[in-house]
């Protein structure tokens, strides 16, 4: 019986070996994955700014083009880049207020009785 109970530990404990080595390896492979996610995604986003300013570049020389002064068309596409720049600002602080759970917080927090019910039950 003593013989069988050290036979079943040892598997049992090969098991848990197996599994903590495979999470190890799981871990690792996340690990790298997550690192190449973020390298492309900055490749990914150097690559749409320079394709943003290649765009509003065109649009500035097409304004010179068509008789706009060059310091004039500057500086509209100046002006373009801050409204667009303003109105994402104000897109992502109205977002912000989901970042924090209100409802669950609501819904955890007690409900203070009023001053008035207070006194009311003395």
């Amino acid at each position: 019986m003593l013989d069988e109970a050290r036979s079943l530990w040892r598997e049992w404990s090969g098991l848990w070996h197996d599994r903590l080595q495979l999470a190890a390896l799981e871990t690792r492979q996340a690990g790298r994955s997550l690192v190449g996610m973020l390298v492309a995604g900055v490749v990914a986003a150097l690559l749409i700014v320079s394709a943003w300013l290649g765009l509003v570049s065109a649009v500035v020389v097409w304004l010179v083009e068509i008789g706009l002064m060059a310091s004039l068309a500057i500086l509209l596409g100046v002006v373009f880049n801050l409204l667009l720049t303003t109105l994402l600002y104000y897109f992502i602080r109205h977002q912000s207020r989901h970042l924090g759970w209100p409802a669950t917080l609501r819904s955890l927090h007690r409900i203070a009785p009023a001053r008035g019910d207070d006194r009311a039950s003395q």
